[in-house]
């Protein structure tokens, strides 16, 4: 069951990325969490996005603005490295209580207050986004969404958006997945499901990339915070219950 609800998640995620610009980690985030607690769960989901960053970031190479993603990439590092070595001093069942709660805060913002917020690039705003989504990213592997908002504020067209928001996600969950690997997070016997997993998202990603060309990537956002937010629920309404 975790090899066929993984690979299916990851199919998934790399349908949604090309929509989108991220989406992956949060799906993938849901399905692991199932399965791993909330310190070898975003290991995996880590592993399995490096892989998927680092070849749309090859797809999206000569459109990477690095002046625009150099400092947001320095910022995001520190503090999701910050997190994950404080891990092992959280109570997980609270963590992951929190991640379901954070996952409905997210769907909500998303459905009902994204198109409201009107970011202006500055250098405020990218240190903000960049802490923010870092200590997302360190706790859950989740650092997209503010990224997003602030690159979609700064860059020139959407070939830039997606190509400087792969490239900072090929960097951080390589550095992501590495500590979590030497904090012991990651074990040998995870490497068949990951494995499966990046043969899924690979699957999915080349599914969403001709998807990308034909269908507006609102009908696709939709969805995903729809289905973010029930996932958020239901995580939130396991832990309670326990």
């Amino acid at each position: 069951m975790t090899y066929i609800m993984m690979g299916l998640a990851a199919l998934v995620g790399g349908i949604i990325q090309p929509l989108t610009g991220f989406g992956a980690a949060v799906v993938l985030m849901v399905a692991a969490s199932a399965f791993y607690d909330m310190t070898i769960a975003p290991s995996i989901v880590a592993l399995i996005c490096m892989a998927q960053s680092g070849v749309m970031g090859w797809m999206y190479r000569k459109h990477i603005d690095i002046k625009q993603i150099a400092l947001p990439i320095g910022v995001y590092t520190v503090c999701s490295l910050v997190i994950i070595n404080l891990l092992g001093r959280f109570d997980l069942h609270v963590l992951t209580a929190l991640f379901g709660a954070f996952l409905m805060a997210l769907a909500a913002y998303f459905l009902f207050f994204a198109k409201r917020v009107k970011m202006q690039p500055s250098l405020t705003a990218g240190l903000v986004c960049s802490a923010f989504s870092g200590c997302c990213a360190g706790a859950f592997t989740i650092g997209g969404p503010m990224m997003a908002l602030y690159f979609v504020a700064v860059a020139r067209d959407k070939e830039t958006y997606v190509g400087n928001m792969q490239f900072l996600f090929m960097v951080t969950n390589l550095i992501n997945f590495t500590m979590r690997a030497v904090r012991g997070y990651f074990r040998a016997e995870l490497l068949p499901v990951a494995g499966v997993s990046i043969v899924c998202i690979l699957a999915g990603l080349w599914i969403g990339t001709r998807l990308s060309r034909r269908m507006s990537g609102d009908v696709a956002r939709q969805v995903v915070y729809i289905g973010v937010g029930v996932s958020g629920l239901v995580t939130l309404a396991q832990e309670l219950l326990k």
